[in-house]
Order: structure tokens, then C-alpha cells, then sequence
């Protein structure tokens, strides 16, 4: 069902990373929600290029960020991350992001909600990122 949610990846696709400011266009919940369906459903070896591609893309600060925030949030089962890896990001993203829902939500989602951990405006701007990459891969299918 996902891969055949044309509307929803073309609305990822024209993300623009920089929009953080939350003016409705896409939410960083929205985003953490398809991400979360994608991992859901993609192949292995779709999940590991995409999310290879994107932290591959990261400075070093930004994977720090990225790791501290993973760890910190009592959302995900992710206890230590080593961001100098990316291989050992990528496993803890995709273990969070594949995380059984809480209330309603994925542990991405939860992160984003009142007080959450990953309000960080560069991790916002990864997450609405990666979702763009993710749409403009879907479209191109």
C-alpha cells in the first residue's frame, strides 16, 4: 500500500529541508509518520541505500545531534549509539523508526510531540530531509 501512495510521495518530494518553522506545509510528525511507513515496508536493501545516502550527506556535527537525540528520547529501545559509525546510526535510526508504536504513535512521531527530544531545528530539518529523499525515490519508480 505505501508504494502506491502517489499523492503522499509527491507531497514528500517538494519538501524543503530548511522549512522548519512549522507553517503547516508538512510537520516534522508528518514526516516522522511516512518515514516510519516506508522503513515499515521497504526491502532491506532499499532501507540501508536510502538511509545510507542520507547520513552519508551529514557533517559529523550533525551526527552527533542525530545520535544524541536517538538516545535521549524515551520513545525508541536505541541505549547507545556510536555516531562516528554510520553503519551503527543507521541500524539505531532504523530500529527507532521500525520501534512498536506508544499511543498511537512511532517513537519518530513521539519524539516530535509536546517536549520531545528531537525538537532540534537541524534534526527537524534531517527528518522533513530524509522524507523528501524518500518521496523523490518513490516518484522515480
Amino acid at each position: 500500500m505505501f508504494f502506491q501512495q502517489k499523492d503522499r510521495h509527491e507531497q514528500m518530494a517538494k519538501l524543503d529541508p530548511r522549512d522548519t518553522n512549522g507553517d503547516g506545509v508538512v510537520t516534522p510528525q508528518e514526516a516522522a509518520a511516512y518515514i516510519h511507513d516506508y522503513l515499515q515496508t521497504a526491502s532491506p536493501e532499499e532501507r540501508q541505500a536510502i538511509l545510507k545516502e542520507y547520513v552519508g550527506g551529514m557533517t559529523p556535527e550533525q551526527k552527533q545531534q542525530m545520535g544524541d537525540a536517538i538516545v535521549s528520547s524515551p520513545a525508541n529501545p536505541v541505549q547507545q549509539i556510536r555516531p562516528g559509525d554510520d553503519d551503527d546510526l543507521i541500524d539505531a535510526y532504523t530500529k527507532t523508526a521500525q520501534a512498536p508504536a506508544q499511543d498511537g504513535k512511532s517513537p519518530l512521531e513521539a519524539a516530535f510531540g509536546a517536549g520531545g527530544l528531537l525538537s532540534n531545528p537541524m534534526v527537524k530539518a534531517g527528518l522533513v530531509g530524509l522524507a523528501g529523499m524518500i518521496g523523490s525515490r518513490m516518484l522515480r519508480r
